[in-house]
C-alpha cells in the first residue's frame, strides 16, 4: 500500500477579515498579500533542584499566539481594523473639488475683511492641480501662493514653483474687496475678497486642497482621542494546490494593531502588520483548520 501523499501548504491566495459578532466581512477582500504567519510558540517549565543536572519534570507552559500579516496593498477596511478609522469614499468628481480654506496662522480668511473664498474657476477646471496650498498673505492686499508638491503640475497647462520656496506665482497676487475676485493663472483657482475693504496682516496664511478630476477619492483622519481597535475574525486560504486540495485557517477571535506605510524608491509598499489570537468560548478554541482535498 504505501505511505501516503505528503500534506504540504504552498503559497497564500487570499485573506479576509469579519466581524466575530456577526461574521460578515468587514467590506473586502485582501489578495495582494505576501504571507499570514501564526506563530503558536510555547514554553516549557522545568522542575529543577538539587544536584542533578536535568529536570525532574516538564510541563508545559504559555502558548503565543502571534500572527504576522505582511500586506502588500491597502484596501480600505484595514484603516479601521488596524487604525481603528473608517475611510470616507467620495464620489467621482468630473470637475474636480476645492475644500474650503481655513486659517492656518492668523485671520487670512475673513468673510469681510480677508479672503472669503478660493474655489475652482469655472470653465477652467481642468486646470485644477492635485495637491496642498497655503495662502501667505505679503502685505494689507495681496497674499502669495505656495504648493507643498509638483507630483500634479503637468495637469491641464503645465506649471513650475517660482523658487525654492515653493511659491508658484510671480508676482503677489492682489485681493480685491468688496466681493472683487481674482484668477490663479493655470492652477484653474478662482480667490473672493471679502465683502468690505481688505486689510489683510502680513505673515497670515492659510490653507486649502484640490483635488484633480478624478474617478473617486479616499480619505481618513487617523489618530483621533476616540482611537479603539475592534475584534476581528480573520480567514485565510492558502493557494490552490496542484490537485486541488486548498487549506484554509479560520481564527475566531483577534485583535491587531498598527498598519507601517511606506513609500519607498521604485518599490511597492508592504506592511506587515503585528496580530494576536484569543480565545472563543463559543467556538471553543483559537481557530479552525480544513483541508479539502483532491477536489476533481
Amino acid at each position: 500500500m504505501g505511505l501516503e501523499q505528503r500534506k504540504t501548504i504552498y503559497g497564500v491566495h487570499s485573506v479576509a477579515l469579519y466581524d466575530p459578532a456577526t461574521g460578515l466581512p468587514l467590506g473586502g477582500i485582501a489578495k495582494v498579500v505576501g504571507s499570514l504567519a501564526l506563530n503558536l510558540s510555547g514554553d516549557l517549565v522545568q522542575l529543577t533542584g538539587g544536584s542533578l543536572p536535568f529536570p525532574w519534570k516538564v510541563q508545559e507552559g504559555q502558548i503565543s499566539t502571534e500572527i504576522t500579516f505582511l500586506l502588500k496593498e491597502y484596501p480600505d477596511f484595514v484603516f479601521e481594523a488596524f487604525l481603528g478609522k473608517a475611510i470616507t469614499n467620495n464620489a467621482a468628481e468630473s470637475d474636480g473639488n476645492v475644500s474650503t480654506a481655513t486659517n492656518v496662522s492668523g485671520t487670512l480668511i475673513d468673510a469681510t475683511t480677508g479672503i472669503a473664498s478660493v474655489t475652482a474657476k469655472s470653465g477652467e477646471t481642468d486646470d485644477l492641480k492635485t495637491g496642498k496650498y497655503v495662502l501667505k498673505a505679503v502685505s494689507a492686499t495681496t497674499v502669495d501662493l505656495y504648493s507643498l508638491s509638483d507630483i500634479d503640475f503637468s495637469n491641464g497647462a503645465n506649471v513650475d514653483f517660482d523658487d525654492d520656496t515653493l511659491k508658484v506665482n510671480a508676482t503677489p497676487i492682489a485681493i480685491s474687496g468688496s466681493g472683487g475676485t481674482i484668477d490663479v493663472a493655470d492652477f484653474g483657482l478662482t480667490i473672493t475678497g471679502g465683502s468690505g475693504t481688505v486689510a489683510l496682516t502680513t505673515g497670515d496664511t492659510a490653507s486649502f486642497e484640490v483635488r484633480a478630476a478624478n474617478t473617486g477619492s479616499q480619505e481618513v483622519i487617523v489618530g483621533d482621542v476616540n482611537f479603539k481597535l475592534p475584534e476581528v475574525g480573520v480567514i485565510a486560504y492558502a493557494q490552490k494546490d496542484g490537485d486541488n486540495t486548498i487549506y484554509e485557517i479560520d481564527l475566531f477571535r483577534c485583535k491587531g494593531a498598527g498598519l507601517p506605510i511606506t513609500f519607498a524608491e521604485k518599490a511597492f509598499s508592504e506592511s506587515e502588520i503585528p496580530l494576536q489570537a484569543f480565545y472563543d468560548s463559543t467556538q471553543k478554541g483559537l481557530f479552525k483548520m480544513r483541508r479539502v482535498s483532491n477536489k476533481s
